[in-house]
């Protein structure tokens, strides 16, 4: 640093290094200006007095300045940590992948210094770590449990840099095809150098030179029915290709050909995009998923290896007027429900539970959904799902309307529909009802996973309870033999206990029934219960004792038996007896693709103990506030009814317009998100409500709460397509009023229902005349509804209002249309880092990852500010003494170097004098002539002198008073003085006396010596 440079942020001078070095500037200025000063304000003292305060004066001026520029002690790293980072998404090939692990483990072969560290990481959808950066080891852990239809690099370089050791130059080593489907990879790649950290990469190549993909089919969100509408569907090929391209409205395939034999097209493509408009005509009112599928000529592989990317989607809306899904049980009388609703031009679809339309964007075609006397069991878990994201993100109307198989007694507890409710499924706490009682009986479930799906079951059939059921869960143990209560006889409450001891299942192999049965009959016979009953899952194997079905039978206690995967077929008449004799239910599970169905087979017995939740009994006409709500005006009473399932009212927006016993809630309603929900815990069938039957207002009184809670329409001609670009859709709708003028200035507003479950919002901004636009993130595979609900000014100050859907399909993951890795990406990492691009051979010299140069060593550094300031201060205090007090620093240190001096010439004379008797005692033991006891008195005589020389030679206090380094004794033993005569003084002449007394006293002990001999 130099006077007139630039501040240096740091200022490193051998170990130390100084955070704030501007300070040290002050030296410069300072320490002339001391010495300035010193000569005047020190001129009194002498001169070597003078020069050791100007020295003190400095350094503690150095000192200060040292510590005000925070000093800290460096300490510089000498490892080198590498953690690589491997591509494991579908994109790469296996072969590619296979080089990416056999790649690390060259890399370890060819480093053989055991203090750097190694670490690894696998990437696709998300990035795990395979180890953090330890000393090196053959072990390569590159295992990934995670999704690979998508590839987001930049996740795992931040997670690589998070694990980054403190005490280690650092490099990452990524092994990709650089096609990055999620994240910003450049991004992170300047984070990465910002922190000094370079990345190494290694292209993972491969090409597909056939490939066919097919990039993307669109259709017309929105169309009338008969109308004539155009799609068209873009191939992209690598290069030449001959295939068949067909297309197909809900799985029926379209005759695109009609001169030919099949249904396809015949289509020759060139390299690059092709593109193909295909008319249809629109056959129906209901949502039209359009699916264009290409075949290569020749057979799969030939000239097309992926085809996960030669199928794409479409859904196309037709407009329909009021247009209402009907779920009712096989041959369940609801023909005059149904009636009152076409009556009312309401268009009623009537299905069972098991046809409901598996995809959101078809179950989005009805405006609403009602579900009559449905029990939760007959409907899939993704169905219930979608039923609620059709509900809450797309603004379906649901109507639940009651019966012994519904809300509560039907098993909705702990479902995804119990939160959409406007009822709470179990009763409230001040309604004292009979409560039922389940055992479950678990056996050995010997089948791919079958720990597993007995845990599920298990959990399924309790969360089907209320929580003042009471439940108990027994096994046999095989371990000794013994048969114990996993769970005993017990309220199922919150239900973690009951989870725990499932989890706490052991499933051992019984040799027969009876232990556990005796075991389930004693604890439900004193179960304070109105329904009792028990579950038996087990491969039919055990033996078992009809005296103890007998007891079953009984105390009408009743048994369902669950078979899965019999040893032999006959093991399954033993379950299906015990089921027969006790009057319960045989379910066989013999195949794989039955498993799925265990959990709605305990839900469905779990049912059997709800009977108590349904209060039957004499007809009673439920109370009802007129014009409460929207949906009762005009209705001032209604027949009476002879049973309902016993809810609870739930608290917040939830209305409830009618109630029956004890308060009980017959009928309520709210809004969830944009949807709206009706609940009626009696029925709509003769077995609750005979007298409503013949009622006249029947059909009024249905067709309000349903159109109350059907999907809004509005009179504007309101149009939707969507373009994909990359991770994004744009929606574009273009909107006309009735007269078909630019409808302006309308409010759009409204949620997508995306492939995983949750939802999003989005809104629309104008972008020009009745152009509406907006987008939202479609990165992953599956299909997006979109739901809109639009306000606009229309003419006269009438306002319009409505709803507009639309979907997107995206039928495969971006990590299938990767035809090559992208190397250029991978080029511009590494120069970004200051990477390199590693050579194809591991041991090769440039394939060194460990190496030096590059990489940035880390410094440890300890600060050192408060002892530089510690000893500052001490400093400071000589530097006070010397100028003050006046202390004579140099006589001080001749004082000092005299001492040590005199000290070691003492000592030395000490050791000759000793070596000098112990010569002499040796002597006189050597002589022949002594005889044994001659020698001995010798020995005495000898350690005599010992302790008489130690004695003597400890001069007492009053000889030492006075004593000083004046004289020394010569080798013949006379004294002399120990320096010239010249320089000694009053002190010097003390410091002889004392001397002389001390040799005296020598002399002395040494003729008493002499004496003895």
């Amino acid at each position: 640093m130099t006077p007139g440079g630039p501040v240096l942020a740091v200022l490193t001078v051998g170990p130390i290094e100084f955070a704030q070095p501007a300070w040290l500037w002050l030296l410069v200025v300072l320490v002339p200006l001391t010495l300035l000063i010193g000569r005047k304000s020190l001129s009194g003292m002498a001169t070597a007095s003078r020069r050791v305060a100007l020295g003190v004066r400095i350094v503690v001026l150095a000192m200060v300045v040292a510590a005000l520029a925070e000093p800290h002690l460096r300490d510089e790293a000498e490892d080198v940590a590498v953690t690589v980072i491997t591509d494991r998404s579908r994109s790469v090939p296996p072969p590619a992948q296979q080089r990416a692990r056999t790649y690390a483990r060259g890399l370890l072969d060819a480093h053989k210094a055991q203090t750097d560290r190694f670490g690894s990481i696998a990437t696709a959808r998300e990035a795990f770590i395979g180890s953090l950066p330890k000393t090196l080891t053959d072990d390569v852990e590159q295992t990934y449990s995670g999704r690979t239809d998508q590839t987001d690099l930049a996740e795992a370089l931040r997670l690589g840099l998070a694990i980054r050791p403190p005490d280690a130059a650092y490099r990452l080593v990524l092994m990709t095809d650089g096609n990055e489907t999620a994240g910003d990879l450049l991004a992170e790649a300047r984070a990465a150098r910002a922190q000094g950290v370079p990345i190494d990469v290694l292209p993972l190549r491969y090409s597909y030179r056939n490939e066919v993909i097919v990039e993307r089919l669109l259709a017309p969100a929105t169309a009338r029915r008969d109308e004539n509408a155009n799609l068209r569907v873009t191939l992209n090929s690598e290069g030449p290709a001959e295939g068949t391209l067909s297309i197909l409205a809900n799985g029926r395939p379209i005759d695109l050909d009609p001169t030919s034999e099949g249904l396809g097209e015949m289509v020759s493509l060139r390299p690059g995009p092709n593109t193909f408009v295909v008319p249809i005509r629109v056959p129906a009112a209901e949502a039209l998923q359009f699916e264009a599928v290409f075949e290569p000529a020749g057979g799969a592989g030939e000239q097309d290896t992926i085809l996960e990317n030669n199928r794409a989607l479409a859904t196309t809306f037709v407009a329909s007027e009021g247009r209402v899904l009907v779920l009712t049980q096989e041959g369940g009388d609801a023909g005059a429900f149904v009636r009152a609703l076409r009556d009312s031009g309401i268009a009623a679809d009537v299905r069972e539970a098991a046809q409901i339309p598996d995809t959101l964007a078809a179950l989005s075609a009805f405006d609403a959904i009602v579900l009559m006397n449905q029990a939760a069991a007959d409907f899939s878990f993704q169905a219930q799902d979608q039923i609620r994201q059709y509900v809450h993100d797309l603004g379906g109307g649901l109507v639940m309307i009651g019966g012994p198989n519904s809300f509560g007694a039907g098993g909705w507890q702990n479902t995804p529909l119990e939160d959409v409710l406007p009822v709470r499924l179990d009763p409230p706490q001040k309604r004292q009802l009979p409560r039922g009682a389940l055992a479950l009986i678990m056996h050995s479930i010997e089948m791919p996973q079958g720990v597993f799906y007995g845990q599920q079951t298990a959990k399924a059939a309790v969360d089907a309870l209320t929580r003042k059921d009471l439940v108990g869960i027994n096994e046999f143990t095989g371990f000794g033999g013994s048969t114990r209560w996993v769970l005993p006889m017990s309220e199922v409450g919150d239900r973690s206990p009951a989870y725990r001891a499932i989890d706490d299942l052991r499933f051992g192999d019984m040799p027969t029934f009876n232990p556990s049965l005796q075991m389930t009959y004693d604890a439900l016979v004193e179960a304070d219960a109105a329904v009792k009953h028990a579950i038996i899952i087990s491969d039919g194997d055990p033996s078992y004792s009809n005296r103890i079905l007998a007891q079953f039978q009984k105390a009408q206690i009743t048994i369902s038996t669950v078979g899965v995967f019999p040893h032999s077929p006959g093991d399954f008449n033993s379950l299906r007896n015990i089921a027969q004799q006790t009057g319960g239910r045989f379910y066989p599970v013999t195949q794989q693709a039955q498993l799925a169905t265990l959990p709605q087979i305990f839900i469905r017995e779990a049912q059997t103990v709800k009977r108590p939740l349904i209060w039957e009994g004499t007809p009673f006409v439920p109370t009802i506030t007129p014009g409460l709500t929207e949906a009762m005006r005009g209705i001032r009473g209604v027949p009476p009814i002879m049973g309902y399932v016993v809810a609870g009212e739930r608290e917040g927006l939830a209305i409830v317009s009618m109630r029956g016993k004890e308060n009980d809630p017959i009928m309520a309603q709210w809004q969830h998100g944009l949807g709206r929900v009706l609940a009626y815990t009696s029925d709509a069938l003769p077995r609750w409500n005979t007298m409503w039957l013949g009622w006249g207002e029947y059909q009024s009184f249905w067709e309000q709460h349903v159109r109350w809670t059907m999907r809004a329409t509005g009179d504007a001609n309101v149009r939707v397509t969507t373009e994909t670009d990359g991770d994004r859709t744009r929606v574009i709708v273009e909107a006309t009023d009735p007269g078909g003028r630019r409808l302006n200035f309308a409010q759009f507003a409204g949620r997508i229902a995306t492939p995983d479950g949750s939802g999003a919002e989005i809104s629309l901004q104008q972008t020009g005349p009745g152009r509406y636009e907006g987008s939202f993130d479609s990165e992953d595979a599956g299909s997006y509804v979109l739901s809109l609900g639009y306000d606009a000014p229309g003419q006269d100050g009438a306002r319009l209002e409505g709803t507009v859907q639309a979907a997107v399909d995206r039928p495969f993951a971006d990590e299938f249309r990767a035809t090559q890795a992208n190397e250029a990406l991978l080029r511009r990492v590494a120069e970004l880092t200051g990477g390199r691009v590693l050579p194809d051979d591991p041991a090769a010299e440039d394939a060194n990852v460990w190496r030096r140069d590059g990489v940035e060593m880390p410094v440890a550094l300890s600060s050192v500010w408060l002892p530089t300031a510690i000893l500052a201060i001490g400093l400071f205090l000589v530097d006070v003494g010397v100028r003050r007090v006046r202390i004579d620093v140099m006589g001080f240190l001749r004082v000092l170097r005299r001492g040590a001096r005199s000290g070691e010439k003492t000592a030395a004379q000490q050791i000759d004098a000793l070596r000098e008797a112990r010569a002499k005692a040796q002597q006189r033991l050597a002589r022949p002539d002594a005889g044994p006891s001659e020698k001995v008195r010798a020995a005495m005589r000898e350690e005599d002198r010992r302790a008489t020389a130690k004695a003597r030679f400890e001069v007492d206090e009053a000889d030492l008073k006075g004593a000083g380094p004046s004289v020394v004794e010569s080798a013949d033993g006379a004294a002399r003085p120990a320096r010239p005569a010249a320089e000694a003084d009053a002190t010097t002449n003390q410091d002889d006396e004392g001397m002389s007394r001390l040799l005296k006293a020598k002399r002395r002990t040494r003729e008493e010596m002499d004496d003895q001999q």
